[in-house]
């Protein structure tokens, strides 16, 4: 193969590997970090705290799809982000009956506002369509 067939093989196969990325994905996103769900605010509010947060995580995995934990059940969903609009489809998750004062329901129908995002520090703050803001930490590595 010549190198100038070479230099045009190697940049279509780059630009395929490009095409291949997952929408969304970039350094300032924190894909692939385990966040913990502080609580969620609106109209100035407190409407949500849970007493563990540990119990209420999220996953931006940089496939596209959220891995959650919803107290005593699982969810997964897709995600799509476009600069600071961020996106979730409907989340699947088991349905177990958790226990007297579990805000499992609550954090399922907070997500499903979400409209954006935006990091201030290491808090992650998702906005929804209804003026809600949800408040994350991340969690330590295991």
């Amino acid at each position: 193969m010549s190198g100038r067939r070479l230099v045009v093989a190697l940049a279509a196969l780059l630009a395929a590997c490009a095409a291949a990325q997952p929408a969304g994905r970039d350094a300032a996103f924190p894909a692939g970090t385990t966040f913990a769900w502080l609580g969620t605010d609106a109209d100035g509010a407190r409407r949500n705290a849970p007493a563990d947060p540990t119990r209420y995580t999220i996953v931006f995995e940089p496939s596209g799809r959220t891995t959650l934990r919803l107290d005593c059940n699982r969810g997964s969903a897709r995600w799509e982000r476009d600069g600071a609009t961020l996106a979730l489809s409907p989340i699947a998750g088991t349905k177990m009956m958790c226990p007297r004062g579990s805000l499992d329901v609550a954090y399922a129908a907070d997500l499903a506002q979400v409209a954006s995002w935006r990091a201030e520090g290491e808090t992650l703050i998702l906005s929804g369509r209804d003026g809600s803001t949800m408040r994350f930490r991340p969690m330590p590595p295991k």
